[in-house]
This record gives C-alpha cells, structure tokens and sequence, in this order.
C-alpha cells in the first residue's frame, strides 16, 4: 500500500467532493495571437513555471519532429508503424509522467475499456498499446492536436449526437479492422481518480456482435497523488490544465494496471458488457486506494 492510500491519510469524507461544473461551456478555441498574449501574461506571474513550460513544449516539439515525418511515410506505404506509439510514450516522459506497466495487455484485437482523469491518458496509454483512441468531436477542434490525431486514426465521437451512433460505431469497427488495436474512455468524461463515473453504454454496442477474434480488456490507469491532484475535471480549461501539469516541477507516477481480457461473445448486450467492464475497473480501482469504496 503506497503512503497516499494508507488508512491515516484517507479524507474524513471520502471521495473528497468533485467541482461542481454544472452549466460550464468551454470557452472557443483561441486564435494564435490570443493563445500567445496569454501564455505571455501567465509567464509573468511564474516565470519559473513557464520556463519548465518552455522547456517541455520544446521537448514535445522535438519529438513530433522526430516522429511525425516516419508516421506518414510508413501511413503512405501501407506499413503497420510504431512512431505513434513512440511519440505518444516519449511525449509522456516529456510531461514528467514516469509509466509503469502492470500485467500483461492484449497485443492484437482488443478493445481496451479504461477509466479516464486527463489528456495525458492518451500519452499513457497509447505509449503502452499503440492504440487507436475513440476521442471526443471537440478535440477535433484543435488543428495542430486534431492533425496529430488523425494521423493515428483517431475515432472522433459526439456523444450528444444519438442519430449519428450508427455511423460511429461503424467507424470504429472499420478501424478496428485494420489497426486492431482501439482504446475507449468509457465514461465519457474525465474523474480524479478516486471514483469512476458511469460508463457510457450505447458504443459498446460497436461490441455486439463483436468482431471476430476481438477480446475485451479492461485497464486501470492508478496515478499516484500527484497525478490524480492534476486531473482535469471542474470548469478547468484544457489550457489552463495543461500549463498546471507542464509548469510543475518533477515528476509523477502512472501505474497501468492490464486486467484479465475476456470475450464480448460471452455478454448478451452492450449494457452487460458495460457492467462487466465498469465492475473490473471498479474492483481493481478500490484496490489501488486501500481498499477504499469506489462509487
């Protein structure tokens, strides 16, 4: 048991409340100038942090630089490539992220189910799989983010949009298909690590019937209490998240924990299958608190 979740450390209220982001609507996506003056105002007031920013947006930088180029030229000639997966690794560490795998993930046509606290989930998770990520629509939003997506065949889903389900799911088995390798945030939206969320249960329907061969496997990401301290949730902005996380000095730990796989065939529909799932993550999630009650 790490020193985070002993018994004496634990809240008297336990989870500890979420923010209350009722009715927040994310701001647009801001123009390069508009993005500039105000990483330049947030420079100002922590010079030291927007240094460790600096630093860390070049490194991210580097390595796209590094990988990008080989991504396309393998995507060209029609070559399973791994500069995804190792800029998704890489960019991780570049984060101060420090990853470790425990258990043993699926290699070849799995669809991972994972619990969900920020975008560095993609970075973790993709850096241990090589996955293709189902994403929500309003990432796509974001050019350079969107084009680094895309360029992994990343699965772009709106959630609000039930008449357009149809055509999801038939994406993501056409991608599946060929990258046999897809990851899902099942709940849809981001916790803190100390709960799990409802899953979303009508893109497991992509699962029934499932395709042939393909194995479900559920996956904990467990951060220490530094990471789950760095969740994104509330009315907190993707930006202003990010400079938190890139600003703060050292590292912290991400434990990946890889639990048994098992068939969708042996589920009658997606609602068991997401029961089944959600029941996994929660078991092994109360496990990595202590033994703390996961709701």
């Amino acid at each position: 048991m790490d020193a985070d979740t002993a018994p004496d450390s634990w809240p008297e209220n336990w989870p500890p409340p979420m923010p209350d982001a009722s009715g927040f609507v994310a701001p647009p996506v801001p123009g390069i100038g508009a993005a500039v003056a105000r990483f330049a105002r947030a420079f100002a007031a922590d010079p030291a942090g927007g240094a460790r920013v600096a630093a860390r947006a070049l490194w991210l930088a580097a390595i796209a630089a590094i990988c990008v180029p080989p991504q396309l030229l393998w995507r060209a000639m029609g070559w399973e490539t791994p500069w995804a997966q190792r800029f998704l690794g890489w960019g991780a560490r570049a984060c101060g992220i420090r990853v470790r795998v425990i258990g043993q993930p699926v290699d070849r046509d799995v669809f991972y189910i994972a619990n969900h606290l920020s975008w560095t989930d993609a970075l973790i998770l993709g850096g241990c799989t090589g996955a293709v990520f189902v994403a929500q629509h309003g990432i796509a939003l974001w050019p350079g983010l969107a084009f680094l997506c895309r360029i992994n065949d990343t699965i772009f889903v709106n959630r609000s949009d039930r008449m357009g389900v149809p055509a999801q799911i038939a994406a993501i088995r056409a991608v599946f298909a060929g990258r046999s390798r897809v990851a899902m945030f099942a709940e849809g939206t981001t916790s803190d690590g100390r709960r799990l969320l409802p899953f979303k249960a009508p893109l497991f329907a992509m699962l029934i019937p499932p395709p042939p061969g393909a194995t479900v496997q559920p996956v904990v990401i467990d951060c220490d209490e530094a990471g789950r301290n760095l969740a994104w949730i509330g009315m907190e902005t993707g930006a202003a998240n990010s400079w938190r996380l890139l600003s703060r000095p050292g590292t912290w730990e991400a434990r990946v924990h890889f639990l048994a796989p098992f068939s969708p065939a042996e589920t009658p529909n997606r609602k068991a299958l997401s029961a089944r799932a959600r029941g996994a993550i929660v078991a092994k999630l109360s496990e990595t608190l202590g033994g703390r009650p996961v709701m």
